[in-house]
């Protein structure tokens, strides 16, 4: 709650003492806050309204993606797991567009049910007073003048001058009162209006969003048999993957294994059949035709020519 304002009386009105004009002051200035605070309302329910239909496009364009997303298939065939699995994300999208339809509908109908009404109360209320204070200074200046007038006003004219004179005063001071109740009613009219004007019009826009959220809600109400049956299967799926890669991993270990043996036991065969080499080239006789040394011999001769 704001700061107490004083009401204005209009017997005070009428007085125009020194502290009506004080009192009078303080509520032309809350006037002005009130304006202010309305334009500020304005701004920033246009942000609120422009951010969530940022929010809602971008809502759409994941929803639109995930339509689009596709799941391979290993193998000739699918389980009835891997099946619902797979047309789960175009059900998200189902919901995100059903959620986004009422978010549309909601903003569609903020700016003629909430930024209109706040503009109207500001230049239809707000600047009648506006005007008003303009009437009231306007004759204030003008019974002030008159004054000023008759009192300015030689002794040694007639008589008929000082009666016109009362006469244009008379008629100055009751459009000056006039004005002035009317500029009173109206600043204390704004005060009142707003608390049922303004408020009933903020409520309509909170009242858009708990619908828009009620129906969201109905929405998760809806799915929530179908996402409680996709959490079974989504967990039975894992538990079968880590089961499944438990016995890969374990048979990715045995292949090694029995690469290993089987490696080894190779190198020992080839190294046997090594050894089985060098020991029957060393047994080998070192004399005869077909002796090494002969055969060495041998090499120092020149090649047989044919005739020419």
């Amino acid at each position: 709650m704001g700061v107490g304002l004083q009401p204005l009386e209009f017997t005070e009105c009428l007085a125009d003492s020194p502290h009506f004009r004080e009192n009078l002051q303080r509520h032309e200035k809350e006037l002005e806050r009130t304006s202010q605070q309305i334009k500020r309302l304005i701004k920033e329910v246009k942000d609120v309204v422009q951010a969530a239909k940022r929010l809602g496009a971008a809502q759409l364009a994941l929803a639109a993606s995930m339509e689009q997303f596709e799941f391979a298939c290993i193998g000739a065939s699918t389980t009835e797991d891997e099946r619902v699995i797979g047309r789960s994300l175009h059900h998200f999208a189902q919901l995100i567009r059903t959620v986004e339809d009422e978010r549309d509908r909601m903003l569609g109908r903020a700016h003629e049910q909430i930024i209109q009404p706040l503009e109207r109360f500001r230049k239809d209320h707000i600047g009648a007073v506006k005007e008003g204070k303009k009437k009231f200074d306007k004759k204030t200046a003008k019974f002030c003048q008159s004054q000023e007038r008759t009192l300015s006003l030689s002794t040694k004219k007639p008589e008929t001058v000082f009666q016109e004179a009362d006469a244009a005063m008379d008629m100055a001071e009751r459009d000056f009162c006039q004005a002035s109740l009317e500029y009173v009613f109206q600043l204390q009219a704004v005060q009142e209006r707003k608390k049922f004007e303004l408020v009933e019009t903020l409520l309509g826009f909170v009242f858009g969003w708990w619908t828009f959220h009620h129906t969201a809600h109905d929405v998760h109400a809806d799915a929530e048999p179908l996402v409680r049956d996709l959490q079974l299967r989504i967990q039975r799926t894992r538990s079968n993957f880590e089961e499944t890669s438990k016995q890969t991993e374990s048979l990715m270990k045995k292949m090694m294994e029995v690469r290993q043996m089987v490696s080894g036991v190779f190198i020992l065969l080839h190294r046997a059949r090594a050894r089985e080499l060098i020991i029957s080239t060393q047994c080998r006789p070192t004399t005869g035709h077909g002796s090494p040394s002969r055969m060495r011999r041998g090499l120092g001769r020149s090649p047989p020519r044919w005739p020419t």
